[in-house]
């Protein structure tokens, strides 16, 4: 096709005036960046070969109204930020006189919500003269002006925060079109908020703006307020309208969900035409972005159609649209596709497009693209579609597009099969036995055990065995497990010298789990084997050298008790003093234990005290723990404590004494006398005469009066224990 691009040109050169302007077309973009900060950016598309070069603006003003009221909120100077050269899909197909730019014009801009809260929402725009003169289907388009429109939601919506950002556009290309041959162009947007966007075709807008004022502020119209919606449309020729702006079969038009353009033109020309993307949100309207672009329809050298067949593997006849490829785990899974084009000395490729599922299921090979038809004789190239061994379909019907496309200009032609398919992957559960059966064994202490595990799949997939210990580390306990897996069968041995030294190991759980690897894997099938220990025992011994009695202890008196543990397994002994109802470190009762294996031993002492005393019988129990897989009752020993006070009562003085030196008798004293009664404590002994006066005092509850400097007589003492005192009298004989 490379020899056509010759005669375009000739056509470009007599079909283009050298009057034309220089906007081909353009739209806006918000996009929100933080807080209240947007950026505002307005795309102008260029012609850089007609365009008056003089006519670039350094920058632009932008206004924005309010949506509805049409109420001017403010306007914004948007500066130029760059220049870049808009692509051709096939870049054979450039011609000299067809080259389109991209100007950006951007800069940032705060929407205050204590402005930006109206609910209908806003518009900007930016209005421009004029249009290229050349423009077949419009009335007099060097007249006519071009008017940039976005529609954008305030940023407070019901009181909230409301960010949006607007739909970004595909760019355009530099493409142009031919006389009955099929044109195509993808406009669809992307909207990084994940608003729904509906496309469609709708009529330019022309403005306010004229030859004569192309913008506002222009020299001699200074004041001139811009001009709010609705906004005047350019004027159709006759036999164009919105809805058929470029004539054809079809005429343009655009997918309203994909945003695909389609058309056929059926004349040669300049034709200008507007699309439209509205932005819905919750089933709500928000925003709109318009484009107006411009299209050029040249009369092309014809371009034969590509074609391509296929047929599954192992089968004679090609493979028809109607049918239904049912692949089966067993069957092939490839396709062989062949590709070729009428036109001698054609570059064709093809590719393979997913209709309805993931890209990542299959692969093509071979041949993928090449010229055919160099020596005169039609030839076709051959490539191979192979589907993923794990590919399922899950009981639906998948759709594959193979295409294939020349390199004809200004686009492609291309021949489409599409192939529908179903394939399942099926997959038998593996299977897990164990030698021993059981699943619950019994073993000895000491006992050296072995069982083997195995794994089987009649599909031969890949299978691994594995074990683990409920709870516990089956190293640790000296458990081991080896293990080999491979297509269709894994095996393990399991063995263990059995341990056991307390209750809480006599029983174990391990669980040995075999694993497929597979394309639509089983589940895990696991068995989980309880591993039960026997351990015949021997029950401990507890004994004392004090009797399991009730023991009555005078005030402050010490007691202490030792306690023997014994065990002839030799298992772990614990042996533990707890008072019944009370702490013994509260009571200032101490127990001292050693521990060891077949033997423990332990010294109990307290003294007793006033505490002990006003609780009354304190229980104590001493306790025996053998740590065993089979422990016996532990053995108990229990000792009973009861503390008695003294009563002052109980120690009345003798009533007469006789300090005459013989050894006898010779003092007036109370040699037991308690300190403290718990609830009394000794104060002081005073002695009066019988005319009251004090002849002896002593704050010693050791006190000894010899009587000395006295006569015989009758004397009266008061022993003072604080809250209570004692009276009575003693006499003195010599």
């Amino acid at each position: 096709m490379k020899h056509c691009l010759l005669l375009l040109l000739v056509v470009l050169l007599c079909s283009v005036s050298v009057k034309a302007t220089h906007i081909v077309g353009g739209e806006f973009a918000l996009n929100h960046r933080s807080g209240n900060t947007y950026l505002l950016t307005l795309n102008l598309y260029f012609d850089d070969i007609n365009g008056d070069p003089g006519a670039l603006d350094p920058n632009i003003t932008v206004n924005i109204f309010e949506k509805g009221t049409n109420k001017w909120i403010m306007a914004k100077t948007l500066p130029y930020r760059s220049r870049t050269a808009v692509p051709y899909t096939n870049i054979d197909c450039t011609i000299g006189e067809l080259r389109t730019s991209k100007i950006v014009y951007s800069d940032f801009l705060t929407l205050d919500p204590a402005v930006f809260f109206h609910a209908a929402g806003y518009y900007v725009t930016w209005e421009r003269c004029c249009r290229n003169e050349t423009i077949d289907n419009i009335v007099a388009p060097y007249d006519a002006a071009q008017t940039f429109y976005m529609e954008f939601p305030a940023v407070v919506q019901n009181g909230v925060t409301f960010h949006n950002s607007s739909p970004t556009l595909f760019p355009p290309l530099s493409d142009y079109a031919c006389v009955n041959e099929l044109f195509y162009f993808d406009f669809s947007g992307s909207d990084e908020n994940g608003d729904s966007l509906v496309y469609d075709m709708i009529t330019p807008l022309n403005g306010y703006t004229t030859p004569r004022m192309p913008y506002y502020g222009i020299q001699g119209f200074e004041n001139v307020k811009p001009g709010t919606a609705p906004y005047p449309e350019i004027r159709w020729n006759p036999g164009f309208s919105g809805t058929n702006q470029i004539i054809g079969n079809p005429p343009i038009n655009i997918d309203s969900k994909t945003g695909r353009l389609i058309m056929r033109p059926s004349r040669t020309g300049l034709y200008v035409f507007g699309i439209r993307v509205q932005e819905f949100r919750n089933n709500k309207k928000i925003g709109e972005v318009r484009r107006d672009f411009q299209v050029l329809v040249l009369d092309c050298p014809t371009n034969e159609t590509p074609k391509i067949v296929a047929r599954d593997q192992g089968k004679k006849e090609f493979y028809k649209e109607s049918e239904i490829l049912e692949i089966t785990p067993n069957s092939n899974r490839c396709v062989d596709i062949y590709f070729t084009d009428p036109d001698l000395s054609e570059f064709v490729t093809i590719k393979a497009v997913p209709v309805n599922f993931s890209a990542s299921n299959f692969t093509l090979s071979g041949t993928l693209q090449g010229i055919v038809n160099q020596g005169g004789a039609q030839d076709s190239l051959k490539a191979t579609l192979c589907f993923a061994d794990c590919f399922d379909t899950p009981n639906k019907i998948y759709e594959l597009d193979l295409v294939v496309q020349d390199d004809g200009c200004s686009l492609p032609r291309q021949d489409t099969v599409r192939v529908s398919f179903r394939m399942q992957v099926v997959n038998n559960v593996p299977t897990i036995a164990t030698t021993p059966n059981e699943r619950v064994i019994t073993l000895d202490r000491g006992q050296a055990f072995e069982m083997d595990v195995f794994g089987k799949d009649v599909d031969l997939d890949g299978l691994t065995l594995s074990a683990a210990g409920e709870g516990f580390d089956m190293n640790a306990v000296g458990m081991q497990f080896n293990s080999s897996g491979g297509e269709g069968t894994a095996t393990g041995k399991f063995s263990w010298q059995v341990e056991c030294t307390s209750e809480e190991q006599a029983v174990r759980r391990v669980t040995f789990t075999l694993k497929e690897d597979a394309c639509a894997a089983s589940p895990d099938q696991k068995v989980t084997i309880e591993f039960r220990i026997k351990a015949p025992n021997n029950a401990p011994t507890l004994t004392s050298d004090k009797a399991p009695i009730l023991y009555e202890l005078d005030l402050d008196q010490p007691f202490e008790a030792n306690l023997f543990g014994d065990d002839i397994d030799l298992d772990p002994l614990t042996l533990t003093a707890v008072g019944d109802g009370f702490n013994l470190e509260d009571y200032g009762i101490e127990f001292t234990a050693t521990q060891g294996e077949g033997e423990a031993r332990g010294l109990f002492k307290l003294i007793g005290s006033c505490q002990m005393a006003e609780t009354g019988t304190l229980r104590v129990n001493f306790i025996l723990d053998e740590e065993t897989c089979n422990p016996a009752p532990e053995p108990v020993l229990t000792m009973e404590f009861k503390v008695r006070v003294p009563q002052l009562q109980s120690f009345i003085p003798a009533n007469i004494f006789t300090p005459n030196g013989d050894g006898r008798n010779d003092y007036f004293e109370i040699p037991d006398l308690p300190a403290n009664f718990c609830n009394a404590q000794f104060a002081s002994i005073k002695v009066f005469n019988r005319w009251g006066k004090e002849v002896y005092q002593s704050n010693q509850n050791t006190f000894k009066w010899d009587g000395k400097n006295v006569n015989d007589g009758v004397y009266y003492y008061v022993i003072d224990f604080g809250s209570t005192q004692y009276k009575g009298s003693v006499t003195i004989v010599r």
